[in-house]
């Protein structure tokens, strides 16, 4: 009796960008943290400085109850998550976190351009826009030209 090889085609797991489970997992655990330590220091209602200390004690309250619940490596995560939120609280409070935005940028208005005098009040009743061009469309051509274009 002959003996009959089969070949099974198995299918070969990609991963193209290099991205572990793990490293998914751990950035998950530090946007806890970061995201968790300033909503619970908020339930605190601090100011200032008692603010940065409420939100460094709630990233330790975080990692001492996600070691109860997840494990020590994921703990240690949600604490880097705490202390990263808690540095940045700092450094707000401290004054340099006007620097750290969008530069000079300022929330500003921006009215809609209109015919107005030196003092922005508007001789139109509405906004000065250009009048609309009809579409000729394809002009030669009558199986694609617009049925609205005259």
């Amino acid at each position: 009796m002959a003996h009959r090889r089969h070949h099974r085609s198995y299918r070969r797991r990609r991963n193209p960008l290099g991205i572990s489970t793990a490293a998914v997992k751990d950035a998950a655990f530090v946007a806890g943290g970061a995201i968790g330590s300033p909503l619970v220091a908020r339930l605190l209602g601090q100011d200032g400085w008692l603010d940065v200390a409420a939100t460094g004690a709630a990233a330790l309250a975080l990692s001492y109850a996600g070691k109860m619940v997840v494990g020590e490596s994921a703990a240690e995560e949600i604490l880097k998550g705490g202390l990263a939120a808690t540095i940045i609280k700092a450094i707000k409070q401290s004054g340099f976190g006007g620097s750290l935005g969008l530069g000079s940028y300022v929330q500003s208005y921006f009215p809609i351009p209109t015919s107005s005098d030196a003092y922005g009040r508007v001789a139109a009743p509405f906004a000065a826009l250009p009048a609309a061009v009809p579409s000729k469309g394809m002009a030669g051509y009558q199986r694609f030209r617009s049925r609205y274009v005259r």
